[in-house]
């Protein structure tokens, strides 16, 4: 009989349950108010109401959170910005709102001139970035590099800024080559400016969850649920925190799917911070097309259609529920 615990920390509540695979029942429950001044107290609080003999048997733990969405509808998160290789600050000025990237002085403009076909034709003077890096950096968390057509130069210019970057400052620096691949730059760079201002968020709250575990000697291994839902390592996590966007509502539909055995149904997940809906048809839950979307924030993110937001989002998603693709029609 395999068990295995799951854990979601939440804006308002931490929820730990255990759960039987073989019978797809869930055998405890426990809730606790999330302590954001220290993760880990909440969540061993909600551990410690689960039986003993039960968590000594579970296999494998699960975690979900919707620290990473709260941070971006809350605009919260790590002081970062976005280095640009190659691309006209006329042209990020005037579209990068659609994608995120709100604040300039958020972003440093690199020059250098690549053609499509990677062939990189005008460097960037290195010498004169090292000796900024301080000046640029000095007061950043972590730090996103993307430059233009990095697929084709094999990411020359992300590479170098990063070892020069890291030499000065040791701190995290997000490439944006290690995310996505896809062309659009400005997208590129509001994911990778993303994933860095989420790094610090996504750390205490694993350090948070590796601390319950080890006080109460438990010595399971843990994943976490990915925004498609499938499931990642903590160190894949730790360097890819924009992969756990609506990571806690994906969780609600995969495990609502799993335990109803409904083939088509509008899940719909409350809690303290935002209120999210998705849909199951025909047993699979809904994809975005083009990458996860949530507050200002527009990303290559592979993940569920969740529609998120505050409470009012219950009545403006059902009533236009008919304008996801192949779902069904309904009226007020």
């Amino acid at each position: 009989m395999k068990i295995g615990i799951g854990i979601d920390t939440g804006g308002t509540c931490t929820d730990a349950v255990i759960y039987q695979f073989e019978d797809k029942k869930i055998l405890a429950y426990g809730k606790s108010p999330t302590t954001k001044n220290d993760l880990s107290i909440g969540i061993g609080n909600a551990l410690d109401v689960l039986p003993k003999d039960l968590i000594n048997e579970a296999e494998v733990i699960a975690l979900s959170t919707t620290l990473a969405t709260n941070a971006c509808v809350e605009n919260k998160g790590g002081r970062a910005k976005l280095i640009f290789f190659g691309i006209n600050p006329e042209n990020v000025a005037r579209t990068g709102s659609e994608y995120g990237l709100e604040h300039m002085d958020q972003l440093i403009f690199i020059d250098s001139k690549t053609k499509p076909n990677g062939e990189i034709v005008e460097y960037p003077d290195w010498e004169d970035f090292q000796k900024n890096i301080s000046a640029w950096l000095g007061d950043c968390d972590a730090v996103g590099v993307v430059e233009l057509f990095a697929q084709k130069t094999g990411a020359q210019l992300e590479k170098k800024a990063k070892e020069l970057i890291q030499k000065e400052l040791k701190i995290p620096v997000v490439c944006g080559y290690t995310l996505f691949a896809e062309n659009n730059i400005i997208k590129r760079g509001a994911s990778a400016l993303l994933n860095a201002r989420l790094i610090f968020v996504i750390e205490e709250f694993l350090a948070a969850v590796k601390k319950a575990l080890q006080d109460r000697n438990i010595d399971i291994p843990f994943v976490i649920v990915r925004s498609d839902g499938s499931l990642m390592s903590g160190e894949f996590t730790a360097t890819r925190p924009v992969e756990t966007l609506l990571c806690g509502p994906v969780a609600s539909v995969m495990g609502a799917a799993e335990l109803t055995s409904e083939e088509n149904c509008i899940v719909v997940d409350i809690g303290g911070t935002t209120t999210d809906i998705a849909f199951v048809k025909n047993g699979v839950p809904q994809r975005v097309k083009n990458g996860v979307r949530i507050g200002k924030w527009d990303t290559f993110v592979k993940g569920l259609f969740v529609d998120t937001g505050t409470p009012p989002i219950i009545v403006t998603s059902v009533l236009s529920v008919n304008s996801v693709p192949g779902m069904w029609q309904i009226k007020s």
